[in-house]
């Protein structure tokens, strides 16, 4: 914990040093979010020296704690006074401010509730529970976690299948894995970090949404239709194949996942940033770059600079292709498309120039700190698989506009009619919206098409805020506040009500990722095996190997590996060989450089045990009741 706040501390330090113009919960909001970047990315930095060790975090550490008291040695006293003391800006407009803290502060708290019941809740036989929407993805970033902290090869490989190097956007992970050097559980070093992230993100929307539409109650419309967001999906359970009962007690059977359907247009909460931690820490990072990057096209269009803010956002998103490489395409789509659409404007008052050049240091320093990102880890995803292919109208099965429509709802209803009154910069931001949207329509970005939804949520997050501000102009020509209060409420209801059905399916959703007796065998591996040692397991997910020792494994899932663009095929069926034919065994084992063989449920399950080749031939060096571990190496 006190690792975090130095990073913390560092970034709240940084925003005030340098957005001096900015109210202080903005600064607060961004330097939260300085903060995270920096504990994602500085012990990497020192990584590629060091490897991802003890070393490395202290360096790091050093640099974040120096860079926080900076300020105590390089300011003269009175400038330190005013940096610290509450300028007039701050309570400027405090209601507006208030109002989205509080809300930003449930939304977190519910969050804190789902991360305790949904990573790895042990319960008193030993076994680790989560939650529907975790019971997938977490099983991989857990892996990812333990495997960088307890094997400490940087870059990362994928310890689900050694030999490959980890392409996919890791930092997430690589940030809690930072946090277990310093005396974080596993679990832990999941769920606080992931607390200050979401809490970014709740916050980061609201002060996003105020600052285009400087109104509290259509904010307030806003942030509920995105936290909660949902379509007409709960239609589907009035009567039919479908019972509301479904809702709390299926395996996603909820108004905004049913696939059965075609409702794909998921809970933010439950289905993105819950179970998906880059998505997370994707737009914990974006908000704030679209937040700069508004605020810099507004400074420069008006003549008042807008450079340190470009210089800002350069370096922001510059950080951001292993945070979360779909919010920074996304990111470069809207930079790009908001650039031809301030120039005339920017022509018009005579500032065209500034634009031009402020755009060009944006670009070169940005493309300066992502291009060997690019180069070292995307580009070798996205030559490994089917990760970019043409695709129309993203996984709508029917007819397209019927899909959005009954998906995403009364965002995407109340669109259409308000393209005909937009004007000025909220139609300028809107086109920019609209170029990820049509992107992400046409074109997919992996082999998993449902991933899309990484770059529709931006222009969904965008969208809603300009919809609702629209409809606040509309429900202003109404005379009657009663009639007013109950078309706003109505639809908002309808905007949220699939929504919260699918929150509090979420809430009460519980499965079992591993037995205690997996459990245990985990532990047994950690205290007994080296940090390097190569498994030979089942390739499933519920893997307590993979998933809590930190241990490399021959071949992990394809659910994970096949969406990231690896080819397991081949190493996969190598392993059904390994289990049930000795020769195999000895020629694969030498070839991979096996040093355990695990056979448990899921082994015997899957593939013919030769149970009795390994007990004769090897030495057995763990036995529980459906569990042994052999020691060949």
């Amino acid at each position: 914990m006190t690792a975090l706040a130095v990073y913390l501390f560092f970034g709240l330090t940084l925003a005030w040093r340098i957005l001096p113009e900015q109210r202080g919960t903005v600064k607060c909001w961004l330097g939260l979010v300085f903060g995270c970047v920096a504990l994602m990315w500085l012990p990497c930095l020192f990584a590629f020296f060091l490897g991802f060790t003890l070393p490395a975090q202290y360096a790091a550490l050093a640099v974040a704690a120096g860079g926080g008291l900076a300020p105590l040695f390089i300011r003269p006293r009175d400038k330190l006074l005013d940096m610290i003391k509450p300028p007039r800006a701050w309570a400027e407009p405090s209601h507006s401010d208030l109002t989205g803290l509080l809300l930003a502060v449930m939304a977190t708290c519910f969050c804190a509730y789902l991360l305790h019941t949904h990573v790895i809740l042990e319960q008193e036989d030993g076994s680790l529970w989560v939650g529907q929407s975790t019971y997938g993805d977490l099983a991989m970033h857990l892996g990812f976690i333990e495997s960088l902290y307890q094997q400490g090869t940087f870059p990362p490989e994928y310890s689900i299948y050694p030999g490959q190097q980890l392409d996919y956007p890791f930092l997430v992970d690589a940030a809690s894995a930072s946090l277990r050097f310093f005396g974080l559980s596993l679990r832990m070093s999941v769920i606080v970090p992931s607390l200050v992230m979401l809490f970014c993100v709740f916050f980061g929307f609201w002060l996003l949404a105020w600052k285009i539409i400087r109104r509290t109650a259509p904010t307030i419309a806003a942030w509920l239709l995105f936290t909660c967001n949902g379509g007409f999906g709960f239609c589907y359970f009035f009567g039919g194949a479908y019972s509301f009962s479904d809702i709390l007690t299926g395996y996603y059977t909820t108004p905004t996942n049913l696939v059965d359907q075609d409702i794909r247009w998921v809970n933010v909460i439950c289905d993105m940033l819950i179970p998906q931690r880059t998505t997370m820490a994707g737009w914990c990072v974006v908000l704030a770059a679209i937040f700069l990057l508004i605020t810099a096209l507004e400074k420069t269009a008006a003549g008042s600079g807008g450079r340190r803010e470009f210089l800002i956002l350069a370096v922001t998103a510059g950080a951001m292709p292993m945070i979360h490489t779909h919010s920074f395409l996304a990111l470069g789509v809207l930079s790009a498309a908001w650039f031809f659409c301030w120039l005339p404007k920017c022509r018009r008052d005579g500032q065209a120039k500034a634009l031009v050049i402020n755009y060009v240091l944006y670009g070169a320093v940005c493309l300066a700190l992502a291009v060997p990102q690019l180069i070292l880890w995307t580009f070798d995803s996205v030559s490994g698989g089917n990760m970019l292919q043409w695709n129309l109208g993203w996984v709508a099965e029917g007819n397209w506009f019927f899909f959005w429509i009954v998906n995403c709802g009364v965002v995407f209803i109340a669109m259409w009619p308000m393209l005909f009154f937009l004007r000025g910069e909220k139609a300028r931001l809107f086109i920019g919206a609209a170029a990820v949207f049509l992107l992400a329509n046409v074109v997919a970005f992996q082999p998993n098409l449902y991933d899309n939804n990484k770059l529709l949520y931006i222009w969904f997050m965008i969208t809603d805020i300009l919809v609702c501000d629209w409809l606040w102009e509309g429900f202003r020509q109404m005379k009657s506040r009663p009639l007013r209060a109950t078309v706003a409420g109505a639809l908002v209801f309808l905007g949220t009500f699939s929504g919260i059905l699918s929150m509090l399916r979420e809430a009460v959703s519980e499965y079992q990722l591993l037995s205690g007796e997996q459990a245990a065998a985990a532990e047994f591996i950690q205290e007994n095996t080296p940090a390097d040692s190569l498994f030979l397991t089942a390739t499933v997910h519920t893997n307590p190997v993979s998933v809590l020792t930190g241990r490399s494994i021959l071949c992990g899932p394809g659910l994970y590996l096949y969406y990231h663009g690896v080819s397991y095929q081949e190493r996969e069926a190598q392993v059904a060989l390994m289990y049930s034919d000795s020769a195999a065994f000895e020629e694969y084992a030498a070839l991979y450089g096996v040093d355990y063989v695990y056979i448990g449920s899921s082994e015997y399950a899957n593939y013919g045990v030769d149970y009795t080749y390994f007990a004769e031939t090897y030495e057995l060096i763990y036995q529980s009741e459906t569990i042994s571990i052999f020691r060949i190496s």
